[in-house]
């Protein structure tokens, strides 16, 4: 699973879903995404997002899980 993750702004303490709308050419062409963030709140989940894809908008948490932490 691939997850955008940036410690910079939040630790990683918990996964969300986030719909966003993102635009994807120069005539305001946007497609809905759902994206897997791991962060400690709902609006670090979004700047997160907001920080990978500076176009986009219409930003909405779907869903919010700890993450299962593994041991090897």
């Amino acid at each position: 699973m691939r997850a955008l993750m940036n410690l910079a702004i939040e630790p990683a303490l918990r996964l969300f879903e986030v719909s966003t709308l993102v635009v994807i050419n120069p005539s305001h062409q946007a497609v809905k995404r759902v994206l897997k963030v791991m962060a400690d709140t709902p609006m670090g989940a979004i700047q997160i997002v907001r920080d990978r894809y500076p176009r986009s908008r219409s930003h909405q948490v779907l869903s919010c899980g700890p993450l299962a932490m593994v041991a090897y």
